[in-house]
């Protein structure tokens, strides 16, 4: 599925590598998805189908973010112009946007819900330095590295000047819970790099903004447990069908 998302079509044999699988076992995947509506076939080549788009539309990820995000993201927008805004989450060993606001660099790299930033972003960055053990992304040296997180901490911003998408240059700020822990990041992702230090502080403040009202959220109230398990309804309706009392 990952690798059917990189691409309009695919076919067999390099899905069948790009996921590294026999082509065997992806052959037979492949009939269970279409057979299920999750992936579409034609004349060999395989595309995500439209069940995979409506379970994804029903995907709402990170609710206190987007709902702390809202205003404070409005507000940046304000400032930045054409600039594309984004808030991220680390998932599973990735950066995954979980909301924002699109703008001039969507035909280069839409920054959409669910979409993965690529390794070496701005948002990748701050995430990383603020662990206690800081996690050395790929293509740093140690050296180097120690440098890049002295200089996020100070600064409270990372950026990326074109060395993670060519032509597209970033600056985020980390967003804290109301513990003090790094749980997002926002940020600002422009065409033009020129743009970018002028919107340091706006993008400092939103990140404030969003960790302070983050803070003033309600913890969601526990889902209520049920007394037993589930009722067969199939089982249900059958009994009830044959009951000579009604």
């Amino acid at each position: 599925m990952e690798v059917l998302a990189h691409d309009d079509e695919v076919g067999l044999t390099r899905l069948a590598s790009d996921a590294e699988l026999p082509k065997a076992t992806a052959h037979r995947l492949l009939r269970q998805l279409v057979a299920l509506g999750a992936v579409q076939s034609h004349k060999g080549r395989y595309r995500l189908g439209p069940r995979t788009f409506r379970l994804g539309q029903a995907w709402h990820p990170a609710r206190a973010l987007r709902a702390a995000s809202a205003q404070p993201l409005r507000e940046l927008a304000a400032v930045s112009g054409e600039a594309s805004l984004s808030l991220s989450v680390p998932e599973a060993g990735h950066i995954v946007v979980v909301g924002g606001m699109r703008g001039e660099v969507d035909e280069i790299f839409p920054l959409r819900s669910g979409v993965v930033l690529p390794p070496g972003s701005a948002a990748e960055l701050v995430l990383a330095a603020a662990a206690p053990v800081p996690e050395r992304p790929a293509g740093w040296t140690e050296a180097a590295w120690a440098r890049e997180v002295a200089g996020i901490r100070e600064r409270g911003l990372a950026f990326d000047y074109e060395q993670c998408v060519e032509s597209l240059s970033c600056v985020a700020a980390p967003v804290h819970s109301a513990s003090g822990q790094v749980v997002a990041a926002v940020a600002v992702t422009a065409l033009d790099a020129k743009l970018i230090p002028p919107l340091c502080d706006a993008v400092s403040r939103a990140a404030s903004a969003i960790s302070g009202r983050l803070a003033r959220l309600p913890e969601p109230a526990p889902k209520p447990r049920r007394a037993g398990p589930a009722p067969n309804r199939a089982v249900k309706r059958f009994t009830g069908a044959t009951d000579p009392s009604r």
